[in-house]
């Protein structure tokens, strides 16, 4: 039986504009791509050495609310309605079928559950046929994992678990680096925590058997803005010093396209950045044919993240992105 793991990360740049450095560490801004090339996530350089990586884009609205939309069905058409609150409020409509939802409709017999935040759970979004728990915001990631690893091993015939973890986001607002700083303080050492946690995942499915017959999806709704014209800019606005702008991490505030900062002209460039719409995006696992393994795939966007999910679990889902997989499963 095939069955899938989706994990969505929250605020993770999966990949980063070429040629441009934080001065407190030497190193790109945290993203995924970057920071695996520089050798400081090992468990993320795994999964890409075996595994699909897909450098990843939000065509659409860029922000929290969007995006999960986008990841869940696979549409740009998944809006929020400006008359209700874009985190709690349901769309005048129910909201389109999302991957969760179409899972269950095209395999009954498989259990679907998710895990993380309540935002997305009471909207439906990513509300799960059998089993839905849903936490603050930020309710620790580590427990988050339990809870779905504990459902798991009393449900070993589930077809599909999305895992969302939250905490990343809080890292917003916060340098890039902080010497000693704990993972929650500083947008370097959190991105490898979530190393660790993907590596929890990883043996969890080894340990139980179930990698062989998994595909392990990770994903994230956006990134975030760094050593760019919107850093500068909200940083100013929240009283960071001037010699620390290029060590500071903006969260995903409007505007959401922005430009490499020159900190030596001490103005924007031409170059676009677009930290925020660079998400996250990968696909490995036992499940994955040998074919597609190391691949890069260089240019796709967030609303392919589902018909890639549906189309490897034969999963029936009107979409508007397509499958990154060229030549099926």
């Amino acid at each position: 039986m095939k069955r899938s793991l989706l994990l969505i990360m929250d605020m993770v740049s999966g990949h980063a504009q070429d040629g441009i450095r934080v001065p407190a560490t030497g190193l790109c801004a945290p993203n995924v791509d970057g920071y695996v090339q520089a050798g400081l996530l090992p468990t993320f350089r795994e999964l890409r050495d075996q595994g699909v990586f897909v450098r990843s884009w939000n065509r659409g609205t860029c922000n929290t609310p969007h995006g999960m939309r986008y990841l869940a069905s696979g549409s740009y058409r998944a809006k929020a309605s400006p008359k209700v609150d874009p985190y709690w409020g349901f769309d005048e409509i129910a909201p389109i079928p999302t991957i969760l939802s179409a899972c269950k409709k095209s395999h009954p017999a498989g259990k679907v559950a998710a895990f993380g935040s309540d935002a997305w759970m009471q909207t439906g979004w990513w509300k799960a046929p059998d089993c839905t728990m849903g936490w603050g915001s930020y309710y620790s990631d580590f427990i988050t994992m339990q809870h779905a690893f504990s459902w798991m091993l009393a449900n070993p015939e589930w077809k599909m678990v999305l895992l969302y973890l939250a905490q990343y986001d809080k890292t917003g607002n916060c340098p890039v680096f902080k010497d000693g700083a704990a993972y929650t303080q500083d947008k370097h050492h959190s991105i490898q925590m979530l190393d660790r946690y993907l590596w929890s995942v990883m043996h969890f499915l080894r340990e139980k058997e179930w990698w062989r017959d998994t595909y392990l999806f990770v994903g994230s709704d956006h990134g975030c803005h760094v050593t760019c014209s919107v850093a500068v800019e909200e940083g100013r606005k929240r009283g960071i010093a001037e010699k620390d702008l290029a060590n500071y991490c903006s969260n995903h505030q409007d505007p959401y396209d922005c430009y490499v900062w020159d900190f030596e002209k001490n103005r924007a460039t031409a170059r676009r950045a677009d930290d925020c719409r660079r998400t996250l995006f990968m696909v490995g696992g036992g499940a994955l044919p040998d074919r597609h393994r190391g691949t890069v795939v260089p240019e796709a966007e967030i609303i392919d993240f589902a018909p890639t999910v549906a189309h490897c679990l034969d999963i029936e889902l009107a979409t508007d992105g397509k499958p990154v997989l060229a030549g099926g499963t």
